[in-house]
C-alpha cells in the first residue's frame, strides 16, 4: 500500500482512498495545520497505473523533488514531497535549514536538502514534507 512518511514526525499515513486531499483544513485526509498551507493545498490520486499528485492552484505551491509542480505528476517511490515553500530572509546557513535523513536504501536523486532554495542558495520554509513510498 503506498504510504507518505512526514520528515518531521516520522508519522506513516496510509493512503487507503482513491483521492487523498492535503490541506490546512480540518476536514483533509491530511491536516498540515501551518497558515503557509492553502486550506485544500493538494491532492494524491491512486490509479491503476499509480500515484499522481496535483497542486490545487495553491498559493505558495507543491514540489517534488524541490521542484515546482506546473500539472499533475506521477509520484515514484522515495519522491520527497514538499507542500507549500515560502523563501524566509538571507542566504541558508546551518542553523537555518538541515538536510533530511538519508535513506541509504534509495539512489539518490541529487536534489538539494530541503531548506534551501537550488538556484538562489536562499533559505526556504515548507509547511510539510513527505517522502512517497509504494
Amino acid at each position: 500500500m503506498a504510504r507518505l512518511i512526514d520528515q518531521q514526525t516520522g508519522e506513516e499515513r496510509e493512503l487507503v482512498k482513491s483521492v487523498t486531499l492535503i490541506g490546512r483544513a480540518e476536514y483533509c485526509d491530511i491536516c498540515v495545520p501551518d497558515r503557509i498551507v492553502s486550506r485544500e493545498h493538494a491532492r494524491i490520486r491512486r490509479r491503476l497505473t499509480g500515484c499522481y499528485i496535483e497542486d490545487l492552484d495553491s498559493t505558495h505551491g507543491t514540489r517534488v523533488n524541490n521542484v515546482r509542480m506546473r500539472r499533475s505528476a506521477k509520484l515514484h517511490d522515495g519522491d520527497v514531497i514538499a507542500v507549500a515553500a515560502v523563501r524566509t530572509q538571507g542566504p541558508a546557513t546551518a542553523s537555518t535549514s538541515h538536510a533530511p535523513h538519508t535513506d541509504t536504501s534509495m539512489p539518490s536523486r541529487k536534489t538539494p536538502p530541503l531548506g534551501v532554495d537550488a538556484a538562489t542558495g536562499e533559505s526556504v520554509r515548507y509547511g510539510a514534507s513527505f517522502i512517497f513510498r509504494k
